[in-house]
């Protein structure tokens, strides 16, 4: 196969937005397969990871550094207890980043939990937690990044369970236009068994020339945004609670519930939302059983945080 052109480098952005690196030069652009239709056995799997390869970062200041990736469909299976009804399977996404494609312990980063990412809908069943495919983000040292040479990005998952499409999460792809010649910068691994491959050379197996997987590098620069949570309340339905806050701040995200017993130790409760209104319901079950105070939490697509003050729990039976 003749090579092809080389991807485009990446050029930074506004000050006070981040740098994105990704192989579609824009990452909204990563819709395929995680949203619905045929997933193309694009999983993300024990058996299965995804390789990228993304040109130098732009020369720039950048204070942090993160990768990430597009994931949806996590799948559910009937309850133990109660077969009417659907829970999401569990598992663990990781990425790795590397200046080549062999990465080890220091290269690699929790992802996401399968719990945290959209879940795929059931004709049959109502399921919680359905929605489109969402970004996901580790925070990696900025000295992990190459800025003189390639780097490779990869995902997969530690849970052994997760060996099929019908069982893990599925990663999102971007069409790539094929009047724009490019090199090879793309594949697929199956022969992986829990951990990403040691050696470059049976790292790239299968090549992917027409679609791009949604991996991508996120640079930030050194500015701090204020994000403000305000007008918390906290309220007791029986054997569950609603909880609503107030979010402020440019370029919000996400924004999600912590719960702690002494107001140190903090634990998030509840899935994340990332649009208002900032309304959460949680079940009295499900909680921590020590947690007696309540708080919001919101972020921006640059990492940085605000919370509320914390307001304590009404009695509610578990």
């Amino acid at each position: 196969m003749a090579q092809e052109e080389e991807p485009v480098p990446a050029v930074s952005t506004q000050s006070f937005l981040p740098t994105y690196l990704s192989l579609s030069p824009n990452i909204n652009d990563f819709t395929r397969f995680a949203d619905g239709g045929s997933d193309a056995n694009w999983y993300v799997g024990y058996n299965n990871a995804w390789i990228v390869r993304l040109p130098a970062a732009p020369a720039g200041d950048f204070s942090r550094a993160f990768i990430g990736a597009k994931l949806g469909r996590a799948k559910t299976r009937p309850s133990e207890n109660r077969p009417w009804v659907r829970d999401l399977i569990p598992g663990k996404v990781y990425m790795a980043v590397s200046p080549t494609p062999a990465f080890n312990n220091k290269q690699t980063f929790f992802l996401v939990e399968a719990a945290d990412i959209p879940a795929e809908p059931d004709p049959s069943a109502s399921v919680d937690g359905i929605g489109s495919s969402e970004w996901f983000w580790a925070e990696v040292p900025l000295d992990r990044i190459s800025f003189t040479g390639p780097n490779y990005l990869i995902v997969y998952s530690a849970t052994q369970y997760f060996q099929s499409s019908s069982s893990s999460p599925i990663l999102a792809a971007a069409s790539v236009d094929s009047s724009a010649p490019r090199e090879t910068s793309a594949w697929n691994n199956r022969s992986i068994s829990g951990v990403p491959p040691r050696k470059g050379s049976n790292a790239l197996q299968t090549a992917i020339n027409n679609i791009s997987p949604a991996l991508v590098i996120k640079l930030v620069p050194p500015v701090t945004s204020e994000v403000t949570v305000t007008d918390i309340t906290a309220r007791n339905l029986a054997s569950r609670y609603l909880v609503e806050f107030s979010a402020g701040g440019e370029n919000l995200a996400e924004a999600w519930v912590e719960t702690s017993q002494d107001q140190l130790d903090w634990t998030r409760t509840g899935r994340i939302l990332r649009k208002p209104p900032y309304s959460f319901t949680l079940q009295a079950s499900k909680m921590p059983p020590s947690a007696s105070y309540v708080r919001g939490v919101a972020r921006d697509i640059c990492g940085n945080t605000g919370h509320s003050i914390p307001v304590p729990l009404p009695y509610a039976p578990r």
